[in-house]
């Protein structure tokens, strides 16, 4: 009996071991989720109450394009943005300006394959397609090249470039609206707001998991990363208009035309910079076939590690074994660099030469 009552625990803990094992080999084996299924895009929002709940403002011009992808669907948006930075005019030297243009085009394709491609008015720009989970980048003149997708954050490059109407909002201090009525774009209701001042909710701060930073030289940031973060830190809303189109049924914004001046208080009596900052957004193509076809790439060229082969790292062939060397002469150049020079192969040590044997006795 003790022998049938040990076996029968046996076998209860060895099925409820295996249950668990199964029960966790199928959680590890599961499918990925798709990219851009998100349960915040599941909530319902209403795209009626922009102007009566601020927080709910900030929800939508703040939304993510993850999000907007998994309540739209496939759709294409295009972004212009123009800035110019004036600081003081009244300086000896005149003042600078800083201004750049930029126009940003994504074309949204189903299950999370999208391109995005950006050019400015510097003659620069960048193209990235994600298609079936790989990623491919060029400059704007150059060839694609397959990226690692552990090296790149192609969905950290869709937010970026299409982050100027949150950037606005936050420059705003929130954007407070005015309901305009309900219209139709690409044949879909919307809700149109007028933009009706700012200052709707107070400075917004980061949220973020990290240790704050820890600047060299006593706990300071340089003079120029000082700069910088002015913009977020003592930046105030001066002036902003224009208008917003929102999805009546998913509460995603379709198009804007913001126009605003920024103003960063400089200390002492030193004048202040100004930022006149205007984006436009448009959304067309909800919900056609669209397809992200995967770009011919060129192979990156491959490169030994430089610990493991540092002659062909840096470009040269091996030295020559030892014996194995050529006859020819080596041509004398006046520009060889010592450090890049390949080591001299090291010689065999000389065979020591045997010893004449003693010469012979003459006789006398």
């Amino acid at each position: 009996m003790r022998r049938l009552a040990t076996l029968a625990a046996i076998l209860a803990v060895l099925s409820c071991k295996r249950g668990g094992d199964e029960a966790a080999r199928a959680r590890i084996f599961s499918p990925e989720q798709p990219v851009g299924v998100l349960a915040e895009a599941k909530e319902p929002l209403d795209a009626r109450r922009l102007e009566d709940d601020p927080k709910l403002a900030q929800r939508v011009l703040q939304m993510p394009r993850s999000e907007i992808e998994a309540r739209l669907g496939p759709h294409k948006a295009q972004q212009s943005l123009k800035f110019a930075w004036f600081r003081g005019p009244g300086l000896p030297d005149g003042g600078s300006e800083v201004s750049l243009a930029e126009e940003t085009t994504l074309v949204q394709a189903p299950a999370g394959d999208f391109s995005v491609k950006l050019t400015n008015d510097h003659n620069q720009g960048l193209e990235l397609v994600w298609a079936r989970g790989e990623a491919f980048v060029r400059s704007l003149y150059g060839p694609f090249h397959k990226r690692r997708t552990d090296r790149t954050d192609p969905q950290r490059i869709r937010e970026q470039a299409l982050s100027g109407l949150p950037t606005f909002d936050r420059l705003s201090r929130g954007l407070k609206l005015k309901y305009s009525g309900e219209t139709v774009s690409e044949g879909r209701r919307a809700v149109r707001y007028l933009v009706d001042g700012f200052g709707a909710r107070s400075a917004q701060k980061e949220a973020s998991d990290l240790p704050p930073v820890q600047y060299p030289g006593g706990g300071a940031p340089d003079p120029d990363t000082a700069r910088r973060l002015e913009l977020w830190e003592k930046e105030e809303p001066t002036e902003v208009s224009g208008s917003l189109l929102v999805d009546a049924q998913t509460a995603a914004p379709l198009a804007c035309d913001l126009d605003g001046r920024f103003t960063v208080a400089a200390t002492g009596k030193a004048p202040a910079a100004e930022l006149k900052l205007s984006t436009e957004l448009t959304t067309t193509a909800v919900g056609s076939e669209l397809t992200i076809k995967t770009p011919r790439a060129e192979p990156e060229p491959s490169a030994p590690h430089a610990v493991k082969d540092p002659l062909r790292f840096l470009g040269k062939e091996p030295g020559a074994e030892p014996g194995e060397g050529s006859t020819e002469e080596p041509e004398e150049t006046e520009s060889a660099d010592e450090e890049d020079a390949p080591a001299p192969a090291a010689a065999k040590p000389a065979t020591p030469a045997k010893p004449a044997p003693p010469a012979a006795p003459q006789k006398k």
